[in-house]
């Protein structure tokens, strides 16, 4: 086999002084022969890129102004990287050892996958596992697994991937490694969405016929944190929302639209569940009405009655965040 080919590994951090080093340390540990690291500093002020700096030539530094999201600091991170493949990865997560050659040996085994992604486990702030493998919850985006002659992968692509993205964000950020070039070519992260561009981009890369490889192994821990570029808790809602809101001329008819319909119900009513205990109960109530429409849920049902009832005693019969 011919040399493998070079990775660029982009991490946007956000306030990510706690936690930088160590995922840092697991980077720079990596064994691939030829990978650069680039920090993008999303404005943070608590010294992250001095932390950045501190590893010498190992981490480049890339500075902007604060955005609120990931996506600008990972466009930058790309557009700055040399290698032919790209990690996407938190700042706040951790590498497993082999990671990136790993995922540079299947990539260079299978030209027609464009983006590779493997399993991967989650742990607290103080490292304990806490789950040991998040994909064993997924099930349903196995059975449309293309096998290979290696045990450990498989494809994916056309419809079946599109269809499985629509019913679960299956695919773990920290976990990609692409084809630099395909990423932008399908336009990179949309800078409008501060919580979901990633679940966009893979779409969009679905849309367009790409291949998708599957690595099975924990390629990374995810560290389960509310403090990071993409810790949002209920806030990420309002972008998983929307991006399926942008699939919906994609998915007019049979699985893909009955799906469809059953994701968004779930997102929406899970939204409505957030803007409830934030006593936003007008705008819960329109979340959990268009639920009902497009997936009638009796717990749901439930949620938008109490909902209106509260928002009567609450609020005297008056509006409360029209």
């Amino acid at each position: 086999m011919s040399s493998l080919p070079s990775i660029s590994v982009v991490i946007p951090a956000w306030n990510a002084a706690r936690t930088l080093p160590a995922t840092l340390a697991s980077v720079l540990r990596q064994d691939h022969p030829d990978f650069e690291v680039i920090v993008v500093d999303d404005g943070s002020t608590d010294g992250t890129a001095e932390i950045a700096r501190s590893f010498g030539d190992r981490v480049v530094c890339v500075g902007q102004e604060n955005h609120g999201g990931p996506s600008r600091p990972r466009n930058v991170g790309l557009a700055r990287a040399r290698g032919e493949l790209a990690a996407i990865f938190d700042a706040d997560d951790l590498m497993e050892p082999g990671k990136l050659s790993a995922a540079a040996r299947v990539l260079a085994a299978h030209p027609e996958a464009d983006l590779l992604f493997t399993d991967f486990k989650v742990v607290d702030a103080e490292d304990r596992e806490l789950a040991p493998s998040v994909l064993a919850l997924y099930s349903a985006f196995r059975e449309r697994l293309r096998p290979t002659g290696d045990p450990d992968v498989a494809l994916i692509g056309g419809e079946g991937l599109f269809i499985e993205l629509l019913r679960a964000n299956f695919i773990g950020t920290s976990s990609v490694v692409a084809r630099r070039a395909a990423l932008l070519e399908a336009g990179g992260f949309d800078e409008k969405l501060l919580n979901g561009d990633d679940r966009d981009l893979w779409f969009r890369l679905a849309r367009e016929g790409r291949t998708f490889a599957f690595l099975d192994r924990i390629g990374h821990a995810y560290r389960s944190l509310e403090t990071g570029v993409t810790g949002r808790g209920g806030r990420r809602l309002p972008g998983a929302v929307e991006v399926l809101e942008r699939q919906r001329e994609f998915a007019a008819d049979g699985e893909a639209a009955r799906v469809w319909r059953r994701s968004m119900g779930r997102s929406l009513a899970s939204h409505g569940w957030h803007l409830r205990h934030e006593r936003r109960y007008a705008a819960a109530g329109d979340r959990y009405a268009r639920s009902i429409s497009l997936a009638p849920n009796f717990r749901t049902i439930c949620a938008f009655l109490a909902t209106l009832a509260m928002r009567l005693l609450r609020g005297g019969g008056r509006p409360l965040d029209a």
